[in-house]
């Protein structure tokens, strides 16, 4: 239940912030772009992430922040060595590699 506030209060926060005339594919969002984001935004997008893929899965997987954390220090691991890929294949290639989801 933690985490399904956490995802509303960061998708609030993300379209409130947001500029009307601008928005953001996630599916163009390369990892080079993940890494140079600044720490706020990597939270942000890490949170959207486990949203997207809860949403595919159509259950909540991560429960607390410890996974969360752990889910997200893989992630920019990856992406550090990965610059290129999109930052959702990344995410899709760590959690396959897991086996375990976020």
């Amino acid at each position: 239940m933690r985490l399904y506030h956490c995802v509303l209060v960061t998708a609030a926060l993300v379209v409130a912030g947001a500029p009307s005339a601008h928005s953001l594919d996630m599916s163009k969002v390369t990892c080079r772009a993940f890494v140079a984001s600044g720490h706020d935004n990597m939270a942000a997008m890490i949170m959207w992430l486990c949203g997207y893929h809860s949403g595919k899965l159509g259950v909540i997987t991560a429960t607390d922040t410890a996974e969360i954390r752990g889910y997200g220090g893989r992630l920019g691991r990856y992406c550090k060595e990965h610059l290129d890929t999109s930052v959702i294949g990344a995410s899709e290639q760590i959690l396959s590699e897991k086996d375990h989801g976020i």
